[in-house]
């Protein structure tokens, strides 16, 4: 079932989408919800993780795109644009968004664009659980890590439950209730630990999807190590998308 988030400030053009939505695609897409402006808009998809947004250009309190410009990584759903405004279409493609409809919205048109999402969206999510559950499978790298001896030592990357900045350096800790420090700001660990299992959930926090235990809705995750971690309001919609891929991956 595709999750989907209308965010449009006319009412009369709400219950028209939502009408044909209902009767044509009620086993295949569910709205999570309504909004009329930026400002709701933005906390409603934080809360719901949709991964299609109906979004109107002209809202109460400023225009769609703000919406786009907070969630810079706008691929975390995706946007069909509903609008009476023609003169925005070029500046919509700039967003890389699905489709621009313009109102009044025709149910044959909706129907097209609407089947060719659910066809990419089947294509993309079995894509995507193929390179993620292979990520995940082929995770036998190490990274060395400096001991206070002035030494360093062989970690698996397995075995790195999360890491931590300070400053300009960050905390390694590990399985073995081991802590190591390294003088590489988190940005630089990330990029090192590219193509892992390592996700950022904070500013200061990247850590292990191996390792995590449970999650629950307050953003509140609990390691293997027993430690509890929050995910910032930022990164809480694309953690979930990789929750959801790990559902796939992991028994």
């Amino acid at each position: 079932m595709i999750r989907a988030l209308i965010i449009e400030d006319e009412i009369a053009a709400y219950t028209h989408l939502k009408n044909i939505l209902d009767a044509n695609y009620s086993s295949q897409i569910s709205v999570l919800g309504h909004e009329t402006c930026v400002k709701k808009g933005i906390k409603r998809i934080e809360e719901v993780n949709p991964q299609l947004v109906f979004l109107d250009i002209d809202l109460e309190d400023g225009n769609g795109f703000e919406i786009l410009d907070y969630f810079s990584n706008s691929s975390l759903f995706e946007v069909i644009f509903t609008t009476g405004l023609r003169d925005y279409k070029e500046k919509a493609m700039d967003y890389f968004a699905f489709y621009y409809l313009n109102k009044p919205i025709l149910k044959e048109q909706l129907t097209i664009v609407l089947d060719k999402f659910l066809a990419k969206q089947t294509a993309f999510d079995i894509e995507k659980y193929i390179a993620f559950k292979n990520q995940l499978e082929n995770q036998h790298k190490k990274i060395s890590l400096p001991m206070k001896n002035g030494n360093f030592c062989l970690v698996d990357i397995d075995d790195i439950i999360y890491c931590e900045a300070d400053g300009s350096y960050t905390h390694f800790f590990t399985s073995d209730n081991k802590t190591y420090i390294t003088s590489n700001n988190l940005k630089k660990v990330e990029n090192i630990l590219k193509h892992t299992s390592f996700f950022r959930i904070h500013r200061s926090t990247l850590l292990n999807l191996k390792h995590i235990v449970q999650y629950n809705n307050t953003g509140e995750v609990i390691l293997s190590n027993n430690k509890k971690l929050l995910v910032s309001s930022r990164n809480k919609t694309s953690f979930l998308r990789v929750l959801k891929l790990m559902n796939y991956t992991i028994s």
